[in-house]
C-alpha cells in the first residue's frame, strides 16, 4: 500500500477533506495541518521520509519546500492540487450565470500563468477582454512573501477601481482583504481534478521505486604483476581492507565478494545515489584514493537482474584511463556517467551508429570518441589542444596527442593556423574537430 502524506493548513481542509471520499485501491492519506511556512519545514523534515509521496495544498507549499529544502524534496515524489481547466470553467460559468454583468476585464485572477498554459483563456479571449493576472509564472509563488504579493496586487487593483472581481485559489486570502471590505471569489479543485493530480502522483512513485529497485554492482579492479603473488596478495587484503572501513564510515551494508583481482559490490540503486552523490562524485574513489598507494578501477553497472548489472560494472571499468583510482557507471540503457569526479563529469551512450564508423576508421576505442564528443559538447566548442582534452578526459598529454593525431590522419581533424596568447611557450597545435561528417 502506498502512504501518501498530504499538507494543509486548516483553511484548506475545508475543500481538501473530500480527498477522504476518493475510492482509490491501495492507498493511505496522513493529513499534517501547519500554521506557517516556517512550520511546514519542520514537519516536512521530520515525516517526508516516512512517506512514498506528498501532495501540498496548493503551490506556495509545493514551492517554498522545494525552494528551501531541495535536497531533502528531491527524493521523493511531490506534487499540489492545482486547478484544472474542467473546474475553472464551471465556477466561471457559475460566475456569469449569477451576475450577468460580469466582465472578464474587470477581473483579477491570481492561479493562470503561462505554467498552465492561462487555463486556455489567451486561445478565445481576445486581449482587450484579458483579465488581470499576478504573474506570467508560478515561480512567483515561491516567494518568500507570496503570501503579501498576492494580497497586495489584489488590493491595488482594487484601489485603482480596475476591477470588480477576485479570483483566487489561496483559502486565507480573504483574511488579507477583509479590512478593504473584498470578498474574494475561492475557486479550488473538484474531487474529479483532486482524483488526476492523485493519481498522476501514485504513477510517478510507481515509477521511483521500480527505478530505485534496479540492481547495482560495482566493479572494483587493481592491476599487479601476475608472477608477482606477494603484490597481489598485499593489494587483495588492502583493497578488501579499505571496502571494510568504507561500509564503517558510510553507514552502508554493502555485500562484498572477492576474486582473484578484483572485488565485487552488490547494492541497489538509492545506496549508489548516496555513494556518488547523486551519480556526480564516488565517495568510494576519494575513500580509496586516499587509504591505497596503488590505483583501482571501479565501475558502477545498473540493471534489471544481477548477471546485467555484473555485465555493465565489468564494461564501465573499461572507461577507467586515468592515472588514478577513477569510477564510471554503465545504466541498463548503455549511457556512460562519469568520471565521477564531481568536476570533469561526462555523459554518453555507448549506441551511435557515426561514431561506429569514425572507431573502424581511427582504429581508436569508441569509448574514447565517446567521451571526446562529450568533451567538445560541454566546452561547446569544435576546437581543442591536446592539454585541454588531457585534463577532461584524465588521461596523459602524450595519449590526447596521439589521439587527435590519428583524428587528423584519418581526415576527422584539421590543424589550425591558430596561436593561442595564454599559452607560455612553444604555442600547441589547435584541432579542429568534425566526428559527424
Amino acid at each position: 500500500m502506498y502512504k501518501i502524506l498530504i499538507f494543509s493548513t486548516e483553511y484548506s481542509y475545508v475543500w481538501m477533506e473530500k480527498i477522504k471520499q476518493l475510492k482509490m485501491e491501495n492507498v493511505s492519506f496522513d493529513f499534517y495541518f501547519y500554521n506557517s511556512l516556517t512550520e511546514l519545514e519542520k514537519l516536512f523534515v521530520e515525516h517526508a521520509n516516512k512517506y512514498d509521496g506528498i501532495a501540498f495544498s496548493g503551490q506556495i507549499p509545493y514551492l517554498h519546500i522545494q525552494s528551501k529544502l531541495p535536497n531533502e524534496a528531491n527524493f521523493i515524489p511531490r506534487t499540489f492540487f492545482d486547478i484544472l481547466q474542467r473546474d475553472f470553467y464551471y465556477k466561471m460559468a457559475e460566475i456569469q450565470y449569477k451576475d450577468p454583468s460580469f466582465s472578464w476585464k474587470e477581473s483579477v485572477i491570481d492561479f493562470i500563468y503561462n505554467e498552465n498554459n492561462y487555463l486556455d483563456l489567451k486561445n478565445w479571449l481576445p486581449q482587450e477582454d484579458f483579465p488581470y493576472i499576478l504573474s506570467d509564472t508560478i515561480e512567483i509563488f515561491g516567494h518568500q512573501d507570496a503570501y503579501d504579493i498576492v494580497s497586495q496586487r489584489h488590493l491595488s487593483l482594487w484601489r485603482e477601481k480596475k476591477v470588480r472581481y477576485s479570483f483566487t485559489r489561496l483559502t486565507n486570502l480573504h483574511h488579507y482583504l477583509k479590512d478593504a471590505n473584498i470578498e474574494p471569489i475561492l475557486v479550488v479543485p473538484t474531487k474529479y481534478s483532486m482524483s488526476i493530480t492523485l493519481t498522476k502522483l501514485i504513477k510517478e512513485i510507481e515509477l521511483v521505486q521500480l527505478t530505485n529497485s534496479q540492481v547495482v554492482t560495482g566493479h572494483l579492479i587493481f592491476s599487479a604483476a601476475q608472477n608477482d603473488a606477494h603484490e597481489i596478495e598485499y593489494r587483495q587484503i588492502a583493497l578488501y581492507k579499505a571496502i571494510l572501513d568504507f561500509n564503517r564510515e558510510l553507514g552502508i551494508p554493502l555485500i562484498t565478494f572477492k576474486s582473484a583481482i578484483h572485488y565485487e559490490i552488490i547494492t541497489n540503486y538509492i545506496d549508489l545515489l548516496t555513494i556518488t552523490s547523486n551519480l556526480k562524485s564516488c565517495s568510494l574513489t576519494n575513500f580509496l584514493q586516499k587509504e591505497l598507494p596503488f590505483k583501482v578501477r571501479i565501475g558502477w553497472g545498473i540493471g534489471k537482474t544481477l548477471d546485467e548489472s555484473r555485465l555493465q560494472a565489468e564494461k564501465a571499468t573499461t572507461f577507467c584511463q586515468g592515472a588514478f583510482t577513477q569510477s564510471y557507471v554503465l545504466t541498463k540503457e548503455n549511457q556512460v556517467i562519469g568520471p565521477l569526479d564531481g568536476q570533469s563529469l561526462l555523459a554518453t551512450t555507448t549506441s551511435d551508429t557515426a561514431l561506429n564508423e569514425v572507431a573502424e576508421q581511427t582504429h581508436l576505442a569508441l569509448f574514447q570518441l565517446q567521451k571526446i564528443s562529450a568533451v567538445l559538447e560541454k566546452l561547446k566548442t569544435d576546437e581543442v589542444i591536446a592539454e585541454d582534452l588531457a585534463a577532461h578526459l584524465s588521461i596523459s598529454i602524450r595519449t590526447a596527442n596521439r589521439m587527435l593525431n590519428r583524428l587528423h590522419e584519418t581526415g576527422y581533424a584539421t590543424v589550425l593556423d591558430k596561436k593561442l596568447l595564454h599559452v607560455k611557450g612553444r604555442p600547441p597545435k589547435v584541432y579542429k574537430i568534425s566526428l559527424h561528417k
